[in-house]
C-alpha cells in the first residue's frame, strides 16, 4: 500500500469513527427536538460515505488496469524497439515528400553507415535518397502518394563508398490517406544484391554452353525467331552459318576428349573474335557452330565464312609434347531476302550448304544465296 492510498484509510477510518459517536448520541434523550433532524443528517453522512468507499474502490480498479495498460505498452514497445534495432531487413520511416525521419542499424549497415544517426543526418541534409537513378526516388514517393503502398519494387542504391546494390522496398502510408497532414511512410528494404546475382547466374547457364561460353541451342534458334521476325517486318536481308569442325572424331579418339574440347573452346574464340558484334555465334551441337548474320546480304556473308574458314585453318592448338595440333572446319551457309521464312528452313538450306562443302573435300565454304545457284 503506497502512502496515498494509507492516507485514504486513515480519512475513511477516522470518517467512520466519527459516525459512530454521532450514532451513539443518537441513543441520548437530551436531543430532544433535534433528534429528527440530526437522525436524517447521520442517514446522509453515512450514505456519502458509502459512496466515498464506492469511488475508492472503483478507483483503485481503475488504477490496476491502468498500470496494466502501461506495463503493455512498455512491453509492447520495448518489442517493437527489439524488432527495430535487429531486424536484418532495413526499416525506416519518411514523410510523404521523401525528407527520412527514422531508420534502423539494418538500414544504415547496407548502405554504408556505421550507424544510423549517420545515415539519417546525410539524407535529411540533403532531402535525396541514395538511389542510383536519380528518378526512382520521384517514382517511388509519387506511388506511394498514389496508391498508398508499394510492394517488392526493385532498385539500385549507392552504397556510402560508392558500391552498388540491388534493394527491394515494400512499403505503405500511416495513416492510409495520404492528404492526411501527420501522414508517414512506413518501409522495409532488403538487400537482394546477392539474388540477383544468382538469378542472373542461372539466367546465363540456361542460355549458354558450359563448355565454350557461346549460346547454346535453343537460345540460338530463339535469337534466330527474333531477328528472322524482324527482317520480315522492316525487309532486311538475313543469313546463316554452320561450321562443322572436320574429322572431329579421329581428333578424340587421336588425342582424347580433353584434347578434342580445347580445340572447341578455340574455334568458340576465334568465331566470337571475327565477326561482328551484331552476329550472333552459337554452339548448336557437339562440334557444330553456327553464326547468325543480321541485315547481311550474299557478298558478306560469304567473305566471313571465308575469313572464320581461313583465321581456323591457319591456327594451331599447342600440345603437351611441343607439337602442334592444326585443325579444319568446313561451313555452309545461305542468305535469304526479305521474306517470311521459318528457323527451320534457314537451317535446311544451310545444312545443304554444308554438306556441299564436306562432299566437295571438307575445309571449304558453300554458301547459298536464294535465286542463284551456290557459291564454293
Amino acid at each position: 500500500m503506497n502512502s496515498g492510498d494509507l492516507e485514504d484509510a486513515n480519512l475513511l477510518e477516522s470518517e467512520e469513527q466519527a459516525l459512530e459517536a454521532a450514532q451513539a448520541i443518537l441513543h441520548d434523550e437530551a436531543l430532544g427536538s433535534c433528534a429528527a433532524p440530526f437522525t436524517e443528517l447521520i442517514r446522509q453522512y453515512a450514505r456519502l460515505l458509502r459512496h466515498v468507499r464506492y469511488l475508492i474502490r472503483v478507483g483503485d480498479r481503475m488504477q490496476q488496469e491502468l498500470n496494466h495498460v502501461n506495463e503493455r505498452l512498455q512491453k509492447s514497445e520495448e518489442k517493437y524497439r527489439s524488432l527495430f534495432e535487429n531486424a536484418s531487413e532495413g526499416i525506416f520511416i519518411a514523410r510523404l515528400d521523401g525528407r527520412l525521419l527514422c531508420a534502423n542499424p539494418a538500414m544504415a549497415h547496407i548502405l554504408g553507415y556505421s550507424a544510423p544517426k549517420a545515415f539519417v543526418k546525410a539524407y535529411q541534409i540533403s532531402e535525396q535518397w541514395p538511389f542510383l537513378d536519380s528518378n526512382d526516388k520521384e517514382r517511388l514517393f509519387s506511388a506511394l502518394t498514389e496508391d498508398g503502398e508499394v510492394n517488392h519494387l526493385q532498385m539500385q542504391m549507392l552504397r556510402q563508398d560508392g558500391t552498388v546494390r540491388w534493394v527491394e522496398i515494400s512499403a505503405r502510408v500511416r495513416p492510409p490517406d495520404p492528404r492526411h497532414t501527420d501522414a508517414r511512410v512506413e518501409g522495409i528494404l532488403s538487400d537482394i544484391t546477392e539474388r540477383r546475382r544468382m538469378l542472373e547466374e542461372l539466367q546465363q547457364l540456361a542460355m549458354t554452353d558450359s563448355l565454350t561460353g557461346l549460346y547454346n541451342r535453343r537460345r540460338f534458334l530463339e535469337l534466330c525467331e527474333q531477328e528472322l521476325c524482324r527482317a520480315s517486318r522492316y525487309r532486311l536481308e538475313i543469313g546463316l552459318l554452320i561450321l562443322d569442325a572436320d574429322h572431329f572424331k579421329v581428333v578424340n579418339d587421336t588425342y582424347g576428349h580433353a584434347v578434342g574440347d580445347e580445340v572447341l573452346q578455340l574455334i568458340s574464340r576465334l568465331c566470337r573474335a571475327h565477326v561482328r558484334e551484331v552476329d550472333v555465334v552459337g554452339r548448336i551441337g557437339g562440334e557444330e557452330f553456327a553464326v547468325l548474320l543480321p541485315q547481311t546480304g550474299f557478298p558478306a556473308a560469304f567473305e566471313i565464312a571465308e575469313r572464320l574458314r581461313t583465321i581456323i585453318a591457319q591456327t594451331a592448338l599447342p600440345l603437351t609434347n611441343d607439337q602442334m595440333l592444326r585443325f579444319t572446319v568446313s561451313i555452309g551457309g545461305c542468305v535469304f531476302a526479305a521474306r517470311k521464312l521459318t528457323v527451320g528452313e534457314l537451317f535446311k538450306v544451310a545444312d545443304r550448304a554444308l554438306y556441299t562443302a564436306k562432299d566437295n573435300g571438307r575445309n571449304r565454304v558453300t554458301v547459298y544465296q536464294e535465286g542463284s545457284a551456290p557459291t564454293d
